[in-house]
């Protein structure tokens, strides 16, 4: 073999090396795509098996336990996706639905605080609406921390509630990663109103979900 033809074949195996890495980079970004899709689809239909006042919670710790596992949404997880979202709906249903109380309360608040605003005017509105705000800034982030805490730990709805309550405040990075996430998706999806059927809650809550995994990761590791 000549020195040109090694050079040639070297680079030709250079090529193909590259074009399977990107190959294998395309493949993980598909599984990924339609592991959020399958999630938003499965997070609907448990919200709807369980009348939605009884399935929002429980689908939503579901959604939680695939999305925080890489091994999982890939396809590498020795439980599927479908099998590891239905096994924790149905093992987290009345503990979700526990920690889940006080959350349908805040949003029974925050929809009479939304009926009321439009007919006040002047310093009431305004402190109205401030109040309402703060109310669901910190009802986004004690959710997401709660669900998150619901999908990793074994601890009562009470012991969840009470940490989901303290973490938001004492972990302001991650707080407002959460709510950039939210805010970001929620504009994403007034432009593109097509996105929402298709993975309208699987986006946000994978972010906000790494996010406050990867803090808990921490908190531990200082422990």
């Amino acid at each position: 073999m000549s020195v040109t033809t090694a050079r040639t074949t070297m680079i030709e195996n250079g090529s193909d090396e590259v074009a399977l890495g990107w190959t294998g980079r395309v493949m993980q970004w598909l599984r990924v795509v339609t592991a959020l899709v399958a999630v938003n689809v499965m997070f609907l239909l448990g919200a709807l098996a369980g009348l939605v006042l009884l399935g929002v919670m429980p689908a939503a710790v579901a959604a939680a336990a695939v999305l925080r596992r890489n091994e999982v949404i890939l396809g590498a997880a020795e439980e599927g996706l479908v099998r590891t979202f239905w096994t924790t709906y149905r093992s987290e249903f009345w503990r979700a639905n526990r920690a889940g109380i006080p959350f349908w309360t805040v949003g029974i608040l925050f929809a009479a605080d939304l009926a009321v605003l439009p007919q006040l005017a002047g310093p009431v509105s305004a402190v109205l609406l401030v109040f309402t705000g703060a109310l669901l800034i910190a009802a986004v982030t004690t959710f997401a921390v709660a669900i998150t805490l619901l999908s990793r730990y074994d601890d009562g709805a009470i012991a969840v509630l009470r940490y989901a309550l303290v973490l938001p405040p004492t972990s302001l990075v991650m707080s407002i990663g959460v709510l950039v996430a939210v805010v970001a998706w929620a504009l994403i999806v007034s432009i593109l109103p097509v996105l929402l059927p298709l993975a309208g809650i699987a986006v946000p809550l994978v972010i906000a979900v790494r996010l406050i995994d990867a803090r808990l990761d921490r908190i531990e590791d200082a422990d």
